[in-house]
């Protein structure tokens, strides 16, 4: 061995143990380094811990210390027991902190159909949502704006409802809802510290919207959701290999999916970004993921797939 090599050797193993020491960044880590987490989950169809699958949810969600639960809809089920319904009206974590999505499930379950537009709006109820300061309701009873703020750093959510049904987007995602939208986000001024999340049930439905408002939507939020396929998936609204604009998702289902799961969001600061992960329910516990499910979004700037043996999140 060359004289040169063996003064380096020392380097290279000191070098050596630096990258093996980031790849073995856990999850337990990324919650000790962020600002403050939450999650989304949807599809349930009335299931509550009670479903595998649910039950890890609801453990996982707690064990991160999740400050709110976003609801992508189809949380109810006609003709089954639901019981979600309790957890979400008796549970404490659930009741104060859960935003449902009216969807077609709910719709199904308290009205006459799964096109019956607002039926489900009572799901609101189960939450005592219009009780809550932060929250401004609109008159339909089935949308609603609302602000969570931790550590200097403000989310703004945005539920709007559109069914699966009926098969006519003009009137399942009404000029209504549309321009309601629209108001919501000129209503914001966004800064760095500013996060903007729409969620909306009936999977890429950003497609239903005009080039204008499309536009306007996808460079002002950062988070876009859908759901209602049960399938994770990344949305790519401008194009496949654009990597600005909104980060959007399909968010699964959870106990209703070949691959069960739900969203984790873990916001970090310096600059304010998010790290969106699909925390996959078949597994035994909650963990880091593959980079074909985990992404970050830099507030008002890229998102990029994570690769964990090169990331660092301090």
């Amino acid at each position: 061995m060359k004289k040169t090599t063996l003064l380096l050797l020392p380097f290279i193993v000191i070098l050596s143990c630096f990258t093996n020491l980031r790849a073995q960044i856990t999850i337990k880590d990324l919650d000790k380094a962020a600002a403050f987490s939450f999650s989304i989950m949807s599809d349930n169809k009335g299931y509550s811990i009670e479903n595998p699958a649910m039950k890890k949810c609801d453990l996982w969600i707690r064990e991160s210390g999740d400050a709110f639960i976003l609801g992508l809809g189809d949380h109810v089920k006609v003709n089954r027991l639901n019981p979600f319904l309790k957890l979400i009206k008796h549970d404490t974590l659930w009741h104060n902190h859960f935003y449902p999505n009216v969807a077609d499930g709910e719709n199904e379950y308290w009205g006459d159909g799964q096109g019956d537009w607002g039926a489900g709006a009572p799901i609101l109820d189960s939450v005592d949502l219009s009780s809550r300061e932060n929250v401004q309701i609109r008159d339909n009873k089935c949308e609603y704006y609302a602000v969570e703020n931790h550590e200097g750093i403000t989310v703004h959510i945005i539920q709007l409802h559109y069914s699966d049904s009926p098969d006519d987007p003009n009137f399942a995602f009404n000029e209504s809802s549309r321009q309601y939208l629209m108001d919501k986000l000129d209503g914001i001024d966004k800064t760095d510290e500013d996060i903007i999340v729409v969620l909306a049930h009936d999977g890429p439905w950003v497609e239903q919207l005009s080039a204008k408002r499309k536009a306007k939507l996808i460079n002002k939020a950062d988070l876009i959701l859908g759901a209602t396929t049960h399938m994770f998936q990344r949305y790519h609204f401008l194009g496949k290999g654009v990597d600005t604009g909104a980060a959007s998702f399909n968010t699964g289902a959870v106990g209703n999916s070949l691959v069960s799961g739900f969203l984790q969001v873990h916001v970090l600061k310096n600059p304010t970004k998010m790290v969106v992960q699909y925390q996959m329910t078949h597994k035994d516990n909650r963990q880091l993921q593959d980079k074909e499910y985990a992404f970050e979004k830099v507030i008002n700037g890229k998102i990029t797939a994570i690769d964990w043996a090169n990331y660092q999140i301090d």
